[in-house]
């Protein structure tokens, strides 16, 4: 088990170029019909309705951690902080605004900030219009990713690990740090196969290698449609199987993966997958809605 998890406390040094895409402040309906921010979009279109309502709302009774905002302020300096994230998105809303607080009192050029703004769409689930994410691993937002000379150093994913300040600074320090969603961290850096369907042993393998640094169901789920709205196809399938032998008796791992067969047109497993979602919940709308459709 420790092996998994040293690998992943090291695999987050990636070289990777921060986006170097124009500002569009777009705003686009998302298949739910509400207006979402879509893009890379400039820090004043915070200040605009109706996303200063919640902006504020978390910024204002903030209170800075100023010890640890003092260590930050000359670390910080010439480096850059790309930020991937969702207007539509709850966590978004809590952690963004605290970010840039944190920011602005260590005196971060704001120049060197950049927001882009993902769908939550099906068929451009986690994705911008201009594809900033692309080959960043973006499974989750907010995703903050620290740089120095356009290289990643580190990221915070969702949620902070201590909290923003202290690991943001364990970050710019180069010292040992493990953002959120371990699993799936190791998962990306050391598995992933787009390639090659993986067999039930290795999968079952792994889930048990896993299944102690998985935070729930929803860490592969996520990350599973992810790759599916990328058309990484058998790299969904491999994970949504994955999320099966983790997480046996949980009825949406099954109603996934249901979902990716049916996607990609193998009606057969698509079939099986719903089926045993109606053996685990009895009754399920979605499965029995599903299999009519598929039949």
């Amino acid at each position: 088990m420790m092996a998994v998890v040293c690998v992943a406390a090291f695999s987050c040094n990636r070289a990777a170029m921060p986006s170097a895409t124009p500002y569009t402040n777009a705003e686009i309906k998302n298949e739910q019909g509400n207006i979402i921010l879509a893009g890379h979009c400039a820090k004043s279109i915070l200040q605009t309705m109706p996303y200063k309502d919640w902006y504020n709302k978390s910024y204002n009774p903030y209170n800075v951690d100023s010890a640890t905002v003092r260590q930050l302020t000359p670390v910080l300096k010439n480096k850059e902080i790309e930020i991937f994230l969702g207007s539509w998105c709850g966590d978004t809303k809590r952690e963004l605004p605290r970010m840039m607080k944190i920011l602005e009192a260590a005196a971060f050029d704001t120049a060197n900030i950049k927001l882009i703004f993902v769908d939550n769409s099906t068929k451009t689930y986690k994705q911008s219009p201009q594809h900033e994410e692309a080959g960043k691993n973006i499974h989750r937002v907010p995703t903050f990713i620290l740089y120095e000379n356009k290289k990643e150093m580190g990221r915070i994913v969702q949620d902070p690990v201590e909290s923003l300040e202290k690991d943001l600074l364990k970050i710019a320090l180069q010292l040992p740090y493990i953002p959120q969603f371990k699993a799936v961290v190791y998962w990306h850096e050391q598995v992933n196969n787009r390639s090659k369907k993986m067999n039930n042993n290795t999968l079952e393998t792994l889930a048990a290698q896993l299944k102690p640094i998985c935070k729930n169901m929803g860490e592969f789920n996520a990350y599973g449609y992810v790759q599916l709205a990328q058309k990484h196809y058998t790299e969904a399938i491999n994970v949504f199987r994955l999320n099966t032998f983790i997480y046996p008796a949980d009825a949406g791992t099954y109603d996934s993966l249901g979902e990716a067969y049916y996607t990609t047109g193998n009606k057969e497993d698509a079939i099986k997958n719903y089926k045993k979602v109606l053996e685990l919940k009895p009754g399920d709308e979605n499965a029995i809605k599903m299999l009519k459709e598929i039949k």
